[in-house]
């Protein structure tokens, strides 16, 4: 601006009508915040008592105070002026904002970096998952109730396999050879459910709260030890960054809010996986068990920790010191088995259970891939999808699976081999399942393959990953509260 243009603008400002003007805005923009204050102060004390009808004071109903909150407050804040009372108040708040500030200058960096992921895609998951189920009716009914008030809410924390987490955390386990049985869910989870429950009475609403407190818990912490693996193995901070946001918003991370083990086993796993890093071998060797007994193929953390125990060329007592820290895993294992023998007769009578629902490992693990490529090859993309109603499910777990076995070689190379040799193992051995369905939940707790998306810089990348995996995660959450199959 030059000094002429400055000279004329003070000279307007400072004439009786611009004066005058200014303080008809201020004042009008102090009314406006008296407004927004008043109508503050009704949805609080709303809130808290419920409602009041003091004849000369009536406060029964949110939806006036809201509507006029969520027109003027963004106006006001865009548009408006200092007035008194916006000044007296940003005085008052000025020992709130001095100690967020300090709060978050002693935070660490991890738990910085994943707040914001998790609460934003913890609550964007709520929000979609309780408009879904308003908006559609469910594909076939609910196999169980929820103790709560709310019931269609809850539901958005539990479908599918959650009612047998409920039933284990409830009434044990139990064993039938000739129908589904509860012995084919590990055993971690459902008993940390119970435990949680206990102190609360143990009913049933204090076993379904404590599976979604402690899902939600595992992802936040699961998400601060991501950030901080990938920050030491990559070596800076705005990979992690992205690490942990991509992990968020993975079309299956709805699973890290629900009744269910990837937020159990994604924690203890990561876990396992640095202090194994870390050198801190029997402190990996608990971890890697407790992710054993979290789900059926949570052994196979083992691998990379085996991988791991030559590291440092360590002289032959510390390398059999470290042995014994990883017989943990199998230990765990065994304790299990041993346990399941007392139902069923049969050691692995955990495994024999999933036969009741008509699944089986052991197949080639390019199988299944396979039939879905030649159907889509025989009948056309179009044609493929309306073969019946799960093929587009195949299709969406089959691409899933492709797209993490194509970058696993990225994890070789940029990670190291125990990283690979994890995500490698943990893909062909449900791939090798006789159907697709749960590879995207197996996807969603192979850090490693977020943390090679961290490492790529490309910001159109970013915004392509962050776009696409956000449409999905809405539509798989729909899908999941409304019983398709997107198990």
């Amino acid at each position: 601006m030059t000094d002429l243009q400055t000279r004329d603008r003070t000279r307007v400002e400072t004439t009786p009508r611009g004066a005058a003007t200014q303080r008809f805005a201020r004042a009008g923009w102090l009314l406006v915040d008296v407004v927004l204050l008043l109508y503050v102060l009704a949805v609080a004390i709303w809130l808290v008592t419920g409602g009041i009808d003091l004849r000369f004071l009536k406060i029964n109903d949110v939806a006036k105070p809201l509507v006029v909150l969520l027109l003027l407050g963004p106006l006001r804040l865009t548009f408006g002026e200092p007035s008194w009372l916006s000044m007296r108040v940003g005085q008052l708040l000025q020992p709130a904002v001095a100690l967020s500030t300090t709060v978050r200058a002693r935070v660490s960096p991890a738990v910085a970096d994943a707040a914001l992921p998790f609460f934003a895609s913890r609550l964007a998951i709520a929000a979609v998952g309780a408009l879904a189920i308003a908006l559609f009716a469910p594909a076939v009914p609910h196999a169980f109730a929820m103790p709560f008030r709310a019931e269609a809410f809850a539901h958005v924390f539990a479908a599918f396999d959650s009612g047998w987490y409920f039933s284990i955390a409830r009434h044990g386990y139990f064993f039938s050879a000739t129908g589904p049985s509860s012995v084919a869910f590990f055993p971690l989870y459902p008993l940390a459910m119970h435990a949680l429950a206990a102190p609360f009475g143990g009913g049933d609403a204090a076993i379904w709260t404590a599976g979604i407190v402690i899902s939600l818990t595992a992802f936040a912490l699961a998400l601060v030890e991501v950030h901080r693996l990938a920050w030491r193995v990559c070596g800076n901070r705005e990979t992690a960054r992205r690490t942990v946001l991509y992990l968020a918003v993975f079309p299956f991370s709805f699973f890290f809010s629900s009744v269910y083990t990837e937020s159990l086993f994604l924690l203890t796993s990561v876990l396992a996986y640095c202090d194994a890093d870390e050198g801190k071998w029997w402190r990996a060797g608990i971890w890697g068990a407790l992710a054993t007994l979290t789900r059926p193929n949570g052994i196979l953390i083992g691998l990379p920790l085996l991988i791991l125990a030559p590291k440092g060329r360590p002289t032959v007592r510390e390398l059999a010191r470290r042995g014994m820290a990883l017989a943990l895993l199998p230990a765990a294992l065994a304790g299990f088995c041993a346990y399941i023998y007392t139902l069923s007769g049969n050691p692995l009578g955990w495994l024999s259970a999933q036969k009741q629902w008509g699944y089986s490992i052991g197949h080639r693990p390019w199988q299944q891939v396979q039939t879905v490529l030649e159907l889509v090859v025989q009948h056309g993309l179009y044609g493929y999808l309306y073969l019946n109603t799960l093929s587009p499910y195949w299709l969406i777990h089959g691409v899933v699976g492709v797209l993490f076995l194509a970058l696993t070689w990225g994890v070789f190379k940029r990670l190291g081999g125990a990283m690979g040799a994890y995500v490698l193992v943990s893909l062909l051995v449900p791939l090798s399942g006789s159907g697709l369905e749960g590879i995207g939940r197996y996807a969603a707790v192979l850090f490693p393959v977020f943390m090679l998306a961290g490492t790529w810089r490309s910001a159109r990348l970013r915004e392509a990953i962050l776009i696409t995996s956000a449409l999905f995660l809405a539509l798989f959450v729909s899908l999941f509260v409304t019983l398709h199959p997107i198990y």
